[in-house]
C-alpha cells in the first residue's frame, strides 16, 4: 500500500475513533504510518544511503520493473518481522490489554497491517457481481475463484478501478501470469 494511503486512512480513523481526544487520534495516525520506518532503516542499512528523500525515490523506482540497461541496484524486499501479522498482532494486543494507553498505537498498527493485505481485493463485490460467481477467463462455474489484478499495482496498474480486477480460477490465473511475463 502507498504511504499516502496509510497516512490518510490513519488520520481519518484516528479522528473517527477519538473525536474528543486529539492526542489519541494523533498516536493512532502516527502508529499507522511509522510502522513503515523499518522499510527506511532496511534500505539505509543495505544501501548505505541515509537520506530519506533518496529512500522515497528508491521506493517509487522499485515499484516498476528495471529498464533495459539500468544499473542502479535493487535491494530486495524491505520487510522486517514487524510486518508479519501472526507475530506482531498478538504482542501488540497483549500489550494494549496490559497497558490501556497503548491501545491507539495498537489500533494504528492493526490498521496498517490490514491495509497491507489484499482483503479489499477479495471483498470487491463489483467483480463478483459482474462475474456472477464464474471464472471470467474460462466462464466455468462451481470452481474455486478469487479476485486478482489484471495489471499489478506494482507495475502501474490502477488500485481501485474495476477494469483492473478480474475473477479467475487457478488455471486461468497461471495463463494470465504467463501472458504478462512474455509481454
Amino acid at each position: 500500500m502507498h504511504l499516502s494511503t496509510h497516512f490518510w486512512s490513519s488520520v481519518v480513523t484516528g479522528i473517527a475513533l477519538y473525536p474528543r481526544e486529539p492526542h489519541k487520534a494523533t498516536l493512532l495516525a502516527l502508529a499507522g504510518v511509522l510502522v513503515d520506518v523499518d522499510h527506511y532503516v532496511l534500505y539505509a542499512l543495505r544501501s548505505g544511503e541515509w537520506n530519506p528523500v533518496e529512500a522515497l525515490r528508491y521506493n517509487q523506482r522499485r515499484a516498476f520493473p528495471p529498464r533495459s540497461g539500468e544499473t542502479r541496484p535493487r535491494y530486495g524486499p524491505l520487510r522486517s518481522r514487524i510486518h508479519h501479522p501472526w507475530l506482531t498482532l498478538p504482542l501488540v494486543w497483549l500489550l494494549s490489554i496490559l497497558w490501556p494507553p497503548f491501545r491507539p498505537i495498537a489500533q494504528g498498527i492493526l490498521l496498517h497491517l490490514v491495509l497491507d493485505t489484499d482483503l479489499h481485493l477479495r471483498l470487491d463485490w463489483r467483480v463478483w457481481q459482474r462475474a456472477q460467481g464464474r471464472c471470467e477467463g474460462c466462464r466455468v462455474g462451481g470452481v474455486a475463484v478469487a479476485v486478482h489484478y489484471v495489471e499489478p499495482i506494482q507495475r502501474g496498474g490502477p488500485l481501485w478501478t474495476l477494469n483492473n480486477r478480474t475473477l479467475l480460477c487457478e488455471s486461468c490465473l497461471r495463463v494470465l501470469r504467463k501472458r504478462k511475463k512474455t509481454a
